[in-house]
């Protein structure tokens, strides 16, 4: 089964999350894209977004930002807000409590940012918790999953879902990673002349 949109009972299991920007009524779609940065993926989606005048957040991993800093530092300067996604992406779900949090602490340390995504959408109740009040971190789930990292997936489909989605403050997942490199560089530019046809414009979290 896939969601691309989240079920809305999953909002009550971590409160205070951000999930979308709908209420601000302001026809703007986030993008955010995950599981970088990516030495091929990354200056690709950078040039596409600057194109667009569309600044994005990126929610990182620790150890590729390691391996490609100048990629980070690119990012910055080009508008784009840089967040946190752990430092090696455990599974919230199959990880012990205080591997995960030391996990997702060490992503903060590198990223300098306390918004965080937890790889997969996948984080115990506990862990929230504790990365909330003791850290004073804070979650951004998303309203569209975009399954880009899915190639099994027909590609149409998966455009249609998306677009018949998306709506005013709407929060998408994309990744710039190897795995969905592919379909995001023949989907994407096709998303992004179709919402800035519709009259969308595009912010990062950080616009707000």
């Amino acid at each position: 089964m896939r969601y691309f949109k989240n079920p809305k009972w999953l909002r009550f299991l971590y409160p205070d999350a951000i999930w979308d920007f709908s209420f601000l009524q302001e026809k703007v779609i986030y993008l955010t894209f995950d599981d970088g940065p990516d030495a091929e993926t990354t200056p690709w989606l950078l040039d596409l977004l600057k194109q667009y005048k569309a600044p994005s957040t990126f929610f990182c991993l620790g150890k590729n930002i390691e391996a490609e800093p100048e990629l980070i530092e690119r990012s910055k300067a080009e508008g784009h807000l840089i967040c946190n996604h752990s430092y090696s992406h455990p599974n919230g779900l199959k990880t012990p409590h205080d591997d995960y949090v030391n996990n997702m602490l060490k992503g903060a340390e590198i990223t300098g940012s306390k918004l965080y995504r937890p790889p997969y959408g996948k984080i115990k109740t506990t862990q929230y918790k504790t990365l909330r009040k003791k850290h004073g971190f804070k979650a951004v789930f998303w309203s569209v999953l975009t399954y880009d990292f899915d190639a099994s997936l027909n590609s149409e489909h998966r455009l249609n879902m998306v677009r018949k989605l998306t709506h005013p403050g709407a929060v998408l997942v994309f990744h710039d990673s190897k795995k969905a490199f592919p379909q995001l560089k023949q989907e994407l530019p096709l998303l992004l002349e179709e919402w800035t046809s519709q009259g969308y414009s595009f912010k990062s979290i950080e616009n707000l």
